[in-house]
């Protein structure tokens, strides 16, 4: 630009010369005296044309340069993928790019002079004025989001950037289409009101679930109670009476609604892990472990199992609910272990994707991985009918352990024992 200016000013010096030049009166003129002298001035005409003639053709290589400039400028302002547009104080337009004419629905030669607050609703309209007024006053970038009327067309979104010139009197706005963006917004919208209604629908579904396997199992444990009673009486009163084969089916009776009693205890159980309060607090549980393993131990005195026990596991969490997920994993761990001569229990502490995870390993029986899939949920059993239980304490762990926003899994094979990892949000 610089180079541009200097050869403009030399062109206008040589030209002013010349005009000079050629304004002095003939008379006046001092012509050559000699052959010698009219081949100087010959001489210095024919190098102020060749001046002139270079300094045309860079007059003439700057102002190409320049068109090419221009060109390049106007074709980047006028299929900008964002609308540009000029307008003053009272949103009248001055300029505008091929962008924002197509989004208005209009030519863009019939946009000037128009009101840009007629491509918006009667309620927009209104916000638009207020938004100008905001835009002049402030003197920095302001933003507002309008529906643009464009014919019978639907109405497009657009964000309006816009800041107002040194000036004063007029602002430089870029208008984006956001119609994609609110579309994918209205339907991310339904679709969160939709999962709340389906979420309270579940809720409902889960009250009235829980209430009714509570009611079940709550009721049932009359009954029960009436059997096994009746089968203490029959048998002390007429004990002497009835031979091995009746004393037997008793015996199986009272075995059966003892076994049916622990099963309603248990779904008892599981159903007030979901409905009780929690208390969340800081939980030693290499503490809890190592008690719930003197726990086992005593039941069974004569099993040899090794306990390894990590030592200043800690956890935050509701202490009874913990409880209930030690008590039945490390329960499944000395059940699935019971057949080795020595058993192996461990409980301990990792890492998995960044994450603290606790885990249970034994070298139990193990199970096919096929089937981890249906662990967690209620009366689905890891053994055969030969280990005691009743398909419920992986389901309750998987309740308490999402309860505390963490999730648990399980990695066996057959005949190598099985770990089972947790974790606490």
């Amino acid at each position: 630009m610089k180079q541009d200016k200097k050869q403009s000013v030399e062109a206008s010096k040589l030209r002013r010369k010349a005009e000079d030049s050629m304004q002095t009166d003939p008379a006046e003129m001092q012509l050559p005296r000699n052959q010698a002298e009219t081949l100087r001035v010959l001489h210095e005409l024919q190098i102020h044309q060749i001046e002139l003639e270079m300094q045309n053709a860079e007059l003439r290589q700057a102002r190409d340069e320049a068109e090419r400039a221009l060109e390049m400028y106007s074709d980047l302002y006028d299929f900008a993928p964002v609308g540009y547009l000029t307008f003053d104080r009272d949103g009248l337009i001055s300029s505008a790019n091929l962008t924002v004419a197509k989004l208005l629905g209009m030519e863009r030669s019939r946009l000037t002079g128009r009101r840009f607050s007629s491509f918006l609703g009667a309620n927009a309209s209104s916000n638009f004025i207020t938004f100008i007024d905001r835009v002049f006053a402030s003197q920095s970038k302001e933003t507002c989001e309008v529906a643009l009327q464009s014919g019978e067309n639907p109405p497009h979104f657009a964000r309006i950037e816009a800041v107002a010139k040194v000036s004063g009197e007029q602002c430089r706005a870029a208008v984006i289409d956001i119609s994609v963006r609110r579309k994918l917004e209205e339907s991310l919208q339904s679709l969160h009101t939709d999962l709340v209604i389906h979420a309270g629908k579940l809720e409902v579904a889960n009250i009235d679930l829980e209430a009714f396997n509570y009611s079940v199992s709550h009721d049932l444990s009359g009954p029960l109670t009436v059997i096994a009673g009746y089968c203490d009486v029959v048998e002390e009163v007429y004990g002497s009476k009835l031979d091995e084969q009746c004393h037997g089916y008793f015996r199986k009776i009272q075995e059966s609604t003892l076994c049916m009693s622990q099963i309603i205890d248990t779904l008892l159980d599981f159903s007030r892990v979901k409905c009780v309060e929690m208390h969340l607090e800081k939980v030693d549980l290499t503490q809890m472990a190592e008690e719930v393993a003197l726990g086992l131990k005593m039941a069974e005195p004569a099993r040899q199992v090794t306990f390894r026990i990590a030592k200043g596991i800690m956890a935050d969490g509701d202490t009874s609910l913990l409880r209930v997920v030690l008590d039945n994993l490390m329960g499944n761990a000395w059940k699935y272990s019971g057949k080795n001569d020595e058993s192996i229990i461990e409980f301990g502490v990792t890492d998995v994707g960044g994450k603290t995870t606790y885990f249970i390993r034994d070298n139990g029986s193990g199970f096919d991985m096929r089937y981890a899939e249906g662990l967690f949920k209620p009366f689905q059993r890891l053994g055969g009918s030969d280990i005691a239980g009743h398909g419920i304490g992986l389901a309750t762990v998987n309740r308490v352990v999402r309860r505390h926003i963490g999730r648990v899994w399980a990695e066996s094979k057959p005949g190598e024992g099985s770990t089972f990892f947790f974790t606490l949000g």
